[in-house]
């Protein structure tokens, strides 16, 4: 009958692993990318891989995100989703392979595994953008699960190099190769069952309920954020946080855009969550990786690396899971993503008790565990609060748009503080030089 409400499928502990492993498949085959780099520099030293890896990526990345946001309809939703897993399996076997049989530190090994990463940025961007999409039509505890996931994706990056490292010794290239492949071999493994679980749980009657939400036009009454029955008592707060970003559907003609009109009009409800976003990657970029593992834990060489970013991995993903028991509100996510600023200063006092002052190196490496861990626990919050909150904002139709803007300006975030990361980097080591 008209107006009457349909009860939304009961939420099971299958579907919140699925979502999980959605969130690890989105971002695994970067992450693994940047696990083995250590791989990469022993065969591209001369092409600085820690570096150039990530520019290159970032480009067709953003190109391709703001293509998915102004034409919308250009891929159908799962096949971005397939296309994201099945591009990051092919790569994951192109790269490592193209760099290891073309002669080490050559020219042609520089362009074509350059290029490789180059277009894997597509891939990338083809992943992340098509997932925030999907997971945008779903309730929040379910995004909170998503958000999860891409934090596990990399914890499990870097136990699997762990028990590569442990059970794979030699120092010799060889073993350098083999370990390479039980990694990469791994990693497409798990990306194969993601791909399974994708087919099996995509036609499902519990992703058909919300994902047909696309296709609905708002039942938002006017002035009122309450959409259907998916913000519980908690997370009332962005009502009232929220309010003053309703306009009027008769004004807007929101329903019927298209393009850029759609994403101008979505940016103009969700603008400053984009900006926070692109705040919090500028952040934790300018002190993570290269200014933080810049400052030994030990004297470990490679396991100093993994280390600190295991460190980093598990803290984030504790951070998006306490958004559970936190307030979903806009003020509360700018209280916590501007004031972890802060963390800029406690790095840079870290290193100048260790390198000037001369404290003992016990006392520093607590200090930089702290000042990691706080960096992940925030970067987690913020960024499951903005995917959380966004949706929520807008539409029904338009909550993948405003998933994948936010993913857009996740990875524009990303490159802008990747910038600002070397810059600090480089301060640090003229200081160190100086000292020296």
């Amino acid at each position: 009958m008209e107006g009457e409400s349909v009860e939304p499928p009961k939420k099971n502990f299958g579907i919140t692993l699925t979502f999980i492993l959605y969130g690890v498949a989105s971002l695994l085959g970067w992450n693994a990318l940047l696990t083995k780099l250590d791989f990469f520099s022993f065969y591209l030293e001369g092409m600085k891989p820690s570096i150039s890896f990530s520019f290159l990526n970032f480009i067709l990345n953003i190109l391709f995100q703001y293509l998915l946001i102004i034409k919308k309809d250009l891929f159908p939703l799962k096949l971005q989703l397939i296309g994201g897993i099945v591009g990051s399996i092919f790569f994951l076997l192109a790269i490592p392979t193209s760099t290891m049989f073309l002669e080490k530190d050559s020219i042609i090994n520089y362009i074509v595994t350059g290029g490789l990463v180059f277009l894997m940025g597509f891939i990338n961007g083809l992943a992340s953008g098509g997932f925030f999409n999907f997971v945008s039509y779903f309730p929040l505890e379910l995004i909170v699960s998503f958000s999860a996931g891409q934090g596990f994706s990399g914890i499990a990056m870097n136990v699997l190099e762990y028990l590569v490292l442990v059970f794979v010794t030699g120092k010799e290239e060889k073993y350098l190769i083999i370990r390479a492949w039980i990694f990469f071999g791994s990693s497409i493994l798990i990306l194969v069952i993601c791909l399974i679980l994708l087919f099996c749980n995509y036609n499902s009657e519990f992703c058909k309920f919300y994902l047909s939400k696309a296709t609905e036009k708002s039942d938002i009454p006017e002035g009122s954020l309450v959409r259907d029955s998916q913000l519980n008592e908690e997370e009332q707060g962005i009502i009232n946080d929220q309010e003053n970003k309703i306009e009027d559907d008769k004004n807007t003609n929101e329903n019927n855009l298209t393009g850029c009109s759609a994403f101008i009009v979505i940016f103009k409800k969700i603008w400053d969550l984009n900006l926070i976003m692109i705040y919090i990657y500028i952040v934790t970029f300018a002190l993570f990786p290269n200014a933080s593992i810049g400052q030994n834990l030990f004297d470990l060489e490679r396991y100093n690396v993994i280390t600190i970013i295991t460190i980093y991995n598990v803290f984030d993903t504790v951070g998006r899971y306490l958004v559970n028991i936190m307030p979903k509100t806009k003020l509360f996510n700018n209280i916590i993503c501007l004031g972890r600023s802060i963390l800029l200063f406690t790095l840079v006092f870290n290193w100048y008790c260790r390198d000037v002052l001369e404290v003992d190196l016990t006392i520093t490496s607590i200090l930089l565990i702290l000042n990691v861990a706080i960096l992940a626990l925030t970067n987690g919050i913020g960024t499951t609060l903005c995917f959380g909150i966004a949706p929520n904002l807008v539409d029904n139709e338009y909550k993948g748009l405003a998933g994948t803007a936010l993913s857009l300006f996740l990875i524009i975030g990303i490159f802008l503080g990747s910038c600002v990361g070397f810059g600090v980097d480089a301060i640090i080591g003229l200081f160190k030089k100086d000292q020296n």
